[in-house]
Order: structure tokens, then sequence, then C-alpha cells
């Protein structure tokens, strides 16, 4: 946790440094914002305001940020601040982007000018413990959020990096802890609080408005309104979780594909396996002398020690803790374990441009990132390339406007250590995006890059889908008070 704590002191002191240009708006229009504001009990931060490139700084919390600057940075303190902050933004002429913690790695928050409407303190949550069901808003951490839900016997498939708030999480499709059973998180949306563009507040439910729940499961950072509560259908909690971790050397990747594939084919969907390409060894290492190696990661969430031992046994069974030159085999944990951080949480804030695909050859994704990672690698050693095995089989997706293209996930991540690193990581991307195409089905859109590949925007959705959210945005949001997708009108 210190460790985190440090990346996080060391982003924020690193980006509020940097020197930026800002022009500062007329007294006249300052005067004004203040008068159509005053009804809003939350912090208002002006461009004008001596303190506001560390407001600026503190919306996105990766290291490097693109030089947009909204007008106004409105902290909502309820649901009646979002509904003024929209209904002055419409009133004057502004667009809106809408933040829960700024971990979106596309940046999507920051747009020039307008308003940046901040929910991170909407963090209020209630559980009935009678259905299994629970109401939060969107500024809670996923692992705060995971820690309340115990006390409730309750669980959730939340975000695997605990800090991440919820809500961008869940409106995004929502990759969380034991995916392949409970599902990507969005769809366990069952209702949900909506302020729309022309400052009404509605609910979207099985029942009523049911285009803007089916929209909410999955749109991403392109929703035409502003989500202040969601009721999630919850899980028991599980009473036995088994994990087990290899590291293994990366010239053994085609053997450990092998066993993986096997592994997949056998495993229940209660079996969650990942494996990770990065310079994880040996651990006590910096990380610039840490060689390439191969981390497989398996997790086994059962009712009791018997069947969760059962559900690791094609992991138990395989060759790879043979080939494996560290390990961690058949660890008892509990779910709050999970949120212990592993090396690529460490490295977060150093992202500079992240890409993803949906696949039917995971093996062959897996190889090519990481011969990509160890001939021709970005600028940090802290890049690295995950994927998610057997992680969506036999969903169907009908119900929400997010789209499954394949049955195994993929995304690749390139760390930049200073500024220089940036436009060398781009290059390494878009080489890496064009090699990696013929196993690419689609994309996940909380983990990609409008700003160099708007194409990917679309490539997250079905033409069914994509065609019906355009309507729906046509519909709700004619005015495009809201900002849509980063390099879409």
């Amino acid at each position: 946790m210190n460790t985190r704590r440090n990346f996080l002191k060391k982003a924020s002191s690193l980006c509020t440094a940097a020197a930026v240009a800002i022009s500062n708006p007329s007294i006249a229009f300052a005067k004004k914002i203040s008068a159509s504001l005053d009804r809003i009990k939350g912090k208002i931060i002006r461009k004008s305001d001596a303190n506001y490139k560390l407001w600026w700084a503190s919306m996105v919390w990766y290291v490097f940020k693109p030089e947009l600057y909204p007008d106004l940075i409105v902290k909502a303190k309820d649901d009646k601040d979002v509904i003024e902050a929209v209904n002055y933004a419409r009133e004057n002429g502004h667009r809106v982007s809408i933040r829960s913690g700024g971990h979106n790695p596309a940046r999507a928050v920051l747009r020039d000018g307008g308003v940046l409407l901040d929910l991170s303190a909407l963090r209020e949550v209630s559980f009935n413990s009678a259905d299994k069901t629970a109401w939060l808003q969107p500024g809670i951490r996923s692992e705060e959020f995971i820690e309340l839900a115990r006390e409730h016997d309750l669980a959730f498939p939340a975000a695997h990096t605990g800090i991440v708030p919820m809500g961008g999480y869940l409106i995004g499709g929502g990759l969380g802890w034991n995916w392949p059973e409970w599902d990507i998180a969005c769809r366990s949306i069952i209702a949900a609080e909506i302020v729309l563009a022309d400052g009404r507040k509605v609910i979207a439910s099985e029942t009523e408005n049911q285009d803007l729940l089916w929209t909410i499961r999955g749109v991403g950072p392109g929703f035409f309104g502003v989500v202040t509560r969601y009721k999630l259908q919850m899980f028991p909690l599980p009473k036995a979780i088994l994990k087990s971790k290899y590291l293994v050397p990366i010239d053994k990747l085609p053997e450990v594909i092998v066993e993986l594939e096997t592994i997949t084919k056998a495993k229940s969907n209660k079996l969650e396996v990942l494996a990770v390409a990065g310079h994880f060894y040996p651990p006590n290492k910096p990380v610039e002398q840490q060689q390439l190696v191969c981390a497989v990661t398996a997790i086994a969430f059962a009712d009791s020690k018997k069947e969760v031992f059962a559900l690791m046994d094609p992991v138990t069974r395989s060759k790879i803790s043979g080939m494996s030159i560290l390990q961690k085999e058949n660890d008892e944990i509990v779910f709050q374990d999970l949120y212990i951080p592993p090396p690529t949480d460490f490295a977060s804030p150093n992202r500079s441009i992240v890409e993803n695909i949906w696949t039917d050859e995971p093996g062959k994704s897996l190889q090519l990132l990481a011969d990509r990672l160890k001939n021709n690698p970005p600028s940090s050693n802290r890049s690295f390339a995950l994927t998610g095995w057997g992680v969506s089989p036999d969903k169907d997706d009908s119900n929400s406007s997010f789209t499954y293209f394949g049955d195994h996930y993929v995304s690749w991540y390139a760390m930049a250590e200073e500024e220089a690193h940036l436009v060398p990581n781009v290059t390494w991307m878009e080489e890496t995006v064009k090699a990696i195409q013929p196993y690419t089905n689609g994309h996940y859109v909380n983990e990609i890059d409008p700003r160099h590949f708007p194409d990917h925007v679309k490539g997250c959705f079905s033409e069914e889908k994509w065609q019906r959210l355009a309507k729906l945005r046509l519909h709700y949001d004619p005015d495009n008070l809201f900002h849509t997708y980063i390099n879409h009108s």
C-alpha cells in the first residue's frame, strides 16, 4: 500500500510541476460564472483560480496528461449539484465531460473548454442482504466497495485494481474478479439514477427507460447523461478462494501456451486464468534489472475447500509448475487479499498508451506481444501484456450495449518514465496494433486510445448496437451537451 501511495504522490508532483500555458477568462466572465453557479454546494474551480493547475492535475491519475483544459471543474457534493451543473452548462453553451476517478487510460475526462463534472465525492453505498442488491454512487472505489460488501456476506466482480472507482468501471463494462463466472460487471447493473441533458433525473430499470439501462451496460465514456447512482445485483461471498502463481522464463512461453490451451478447455468458469508477459524476475530487483518472464496466475472461487482444490486441479496437473523459476501454489486467501497490488499496479500511473483486443487466438497474441517486448520493446521495462483465458464462454450480451467479440481478452500497456518516451511509445503501439490485427475480433471500450486509434471505438460494439447508440444519443442529447468518445463528434 505504501508503494502504491508513493507512486500516486510521484504522479501528482510530476504533473503539477509541469509548465502549462493557460489563458485566463475575462473578469466579467468569471463574475457571470459565480452568479450562475451559486446554488452548487460542492467546490467550483475556475481557470483563473491560483490552484487551478493542482486541481486539473488531480483529475487524471496518470503521470502524463494531454494539455486540454476545461473552463470549470465542478466537484459535485450531491445529485442536486449534478443537476445544477448540467443546467448551467446547457444554458451557457458549454459541453460537459464526466469524471468518477480519472482512471480511463484515454484520459477521456480532459477536454478543452466547457465543464468537467467530477463525481468522485459521491460515495454512498447501501445494501439489501435479503435480495442481494446494492445501491452505490460512482465515486466509491472498488476495494472499499468490496470491503463493505463483505460485511453483508456479499461480493461483486469489482475492478482488479482496488483504487479504481466503480462509476467509470461499470459504465464501460468492468472486467473484474471471477469474471468468467459472474460475467462482465455492467451486466449486473439492474437499475440506475441518471441526470439527462435537459436536467431531469430519471430511473432506468427493466420496467422504465429500458433503453437507458441497455446503454449504460457498456457504453463507456461516450454516454449522453450522468449516472449518479447504480443498483447492482450482488453475489454470495465465496467461502473458499485458492490462488496459484508461477513465473516462467520467457523462452518457455510456447510450452506455457500449450498448457494454457489445455487448462482452458478443462477448466470451470469459477477458475480465472491470467497470463502476463513482463519484467517481473527476480522480484527483489529494480525493474531495470528484471528479466522478461511469463507470470501465470490462476484463482479459483468456490463454496468449500474441497471444491476449490478440485477447480484448481487442471492447473496443478499441468506442466507449468515444473517450468517455473518461482511459484506460490495453492495459496488459500480471502477476497480482500486479491487487492494486494501486483507489480503491474505499482506501474499503473506510468501508462502512456494502452490497447486491447478480443480474440480467438490468445496464445498467438501473447507470443507476438512477448516477442515485441523482448526484441523491440517500448520505452520502459514496466511495460507488459496481459491475457485472460476463457473469460467469456457462451455469453449472450443482447441486453447490454457491451459486446463480446471472443472468448479471450488481450491487453497491453506501454509505460513512460519521462516525457521523451511518449512519442516512441505511440510508434511502438501503432506497429503492435498493425501486427496483431490478424488475431483481432474487436475491442473493449475501457482500455482503448481513441486519440490515436479512433476507429477502435466503433470496434467495441456490434454494428447493430453502434447504430442504436447513435439513435439514442440523438434522442436524449440532440445538442451534444455531453462529450462523446474522443475524436468523435
